[in-house]
């Protein structure tokens, strides 16, 4: 697979059109849709955003099999990952999950009462975990990025922990599905089913590949610090 098909000369109107699920990189970056004809390298100049990182991010989300290489690992500017996972959070949280909630929960009216309240706990939990998720590393995660980057550590802390308790949250996405494949009554509609359906698989998506960009590339940018 030719992962140099995203480089830093080609317009980003153009890479979008590639794959349209890097819409949902934007977000993160801070980037809105008035592209026109402008390159990579001159949107995040425009913007102050790292182009290696971008071009790391747009790579990842694009092939599975990615990987960055030891020199592209090593332009990777933590910090601006940092930002970059921070405004990821913002979006999961105040977009991408209340509208894939929304959706399900629009489907309550077609179950019975007990089902119907058996999806809204289910969603109300996985949304407590998802917050918990974020929460774990905008409170201690980051802050202990941010004190081996200042020179200031004063934790034992060290970023394996972090890999070993990252909490998976594709399991509870993938029992949902199942649910709602499977056992919703037939008087609920392929037009909501298929709505809430999409948005789930898109958001099962996303969030794995932001999984993947902590797991492969954050903690192996804090391991070479701690050593």
């Amino acid at each position: 697979m030719n992962h140099s098909l995203f480089s830093e000369k080609m317009k980003v109107a153009d890479l979008v059109l590639a794959n349209y699920r890097l819409l949902f990189v934007f977000p993160g970056f801070k980037l809105n849709l008035d592209l026109g004809e402008s390159t990579v390298k001159q949107i995040c100049e425009k913007n102050g955003i790292s182009t290696s990182l971008f071009l790391l991010v747009c790579n990842l989300y694009t092939f599975d099999d990615y990987f960055p290489n030891t020199n592209t690992l090593a332009q990777i500017p933590l910090n601006d990952l940092m930002k970059y996972l921070k405004n990821s959070h913002k979006d999961f949280l105040k977009n991408r999950l209340n509208k894939v909630i929304n959706r399900i929960l629009d489907l309550i009216n077609c179950c019975c009462l007990k089902n119907g309240e058996i999806l809204m706990k289910f969603c109300e939990k996985y949304k407590q975990e998802v917050i918990a998720h974020f929460e774990y590393e905008e409170q201690v995660v980051f802050p202990y990025i941010q004190s081996l980057l200042d020179g200031e550590k004063t934790s034992n802390y060290k970023i394996k922990e972090y890999e070993r308790n990252h909490s998976n949250l594709d399991a509870a996405l993938s029992d949902l599905k199942n649910i709602l494949i499977k056992y919703l009554p037939p008087e609920c509609s392929i037009e909501k089913c298929r709505d809430a359906l999409i948005d789930l698989f898109l958001f099962e998506f996303d969030l794995g590949k932001h999984t993947s960009l902590e797991e492969q590339i954050l903690i192996a940018l804090v391991e070479r610090i701690e050593k």
